[in-house]
């Protein structure tokens, strides 16, 4: 860690003010229209950045605002990304058509993989048009990658005009850590965004990534992060 990290204010403030870098995130299967109403109460009781909700549910949680200011967001062809780049735009223009305030969406990465760097970036360029004027957070898989398809997942997702870039959609494709948020917050510029997410469940994980350079921190356990009680949501490798 950089001396510059060492004095970062994360590691100096009380749990409870991390909130308004945390996107409180619900997501997985068989999730009910109850659930997702308490999960925007408690991203509102707590002062979560946003509430992160199933696509099928966008209306549900915004009815669930009552005129509030705050956020509600939700994920693009989760989990695997490998949707018809027409199914993927479809879907996105339904979610702003349904109030969305902003999207993370996953990437095909099997394109990069194959060699299909072209394909690649034309996905994820017609993903972020689609959401015009709702900023896309890009979930890179970086972990799945080499060091040259790590570059040109990054610089294709800079030339789509992505809000944010984030190392993967899940743990389980890889765990948000220290040094790949690092090596995201110099590959990209400032005018883009850093989310970290996948694995995140202790408040220390939390300040090290803002410290390393995060901007926002997406997590399914943002309430014992803030709090330093309840159980903690899904595992180390979920979202």
């Amino acid at each position: 860690m950089t001396a510059s990290a060492t004095d970062h204010l994360a590691l100096q403030l009380p749990r409870e003010q991390l909130s308004g870098r945390i996107q409180h995130t619900l997501i997985g299967q068989a999730i009910t229209e109850r659930q997702v109403r308490a999960h925007v109460t408690e991203a509102l009781a707590h002062g979560f950045d946003a509430a992160i909700v199933p696509p099928c549910w966008v209306w549900a949680a915004r009815a669930e605002l009552h005129g509030t200011a705050a956020r509600i967001g939700s994920i693009v062809n989760y989990p695997n990304g490998s949707a018809l780049t027409a199914t993927r735009v479809a879907e996105v223009k339904a979610l702003v058509d349904a109030g969305v305030d902003e999207l993370d969406a996953t990437v095909n990465v099997g394109y990069l993989l194959s060699g299909r760097s072209q394909e690649f970036a034309a996905d994820l360029a017609a993903v972020v048009a689609a959401a015009e004027p709702v900023g896309v957070k890009l979930m890179l898989e970086l972990p799945l990658l080499d060091a040259r398809q790590r570059e040109q997942a990054v610089k294709a997702a800079i030339d789509a005009g992505a809000a944010f870039v984030s190392i993967a959609s899940s743990g389980s494709v890889g765990i948000a850590d220290p040094a790949s948020i690092g090596y995201l917050r110099k590959s990209v510029p400032a005018s883009i965004g850093v989310k970290a997410s996948g694995g995140v469940k202790t408040v220390e994980q939390v300040r090290a990534l803002l410290a390393a350079g995060a901007d926002l921190i997406g997590t399914s356990a943002g309430i014992h992060i803030v709090t330093g009680t309840g159980a903690v949501n899904g595992s180390l490798y979920s979202y």
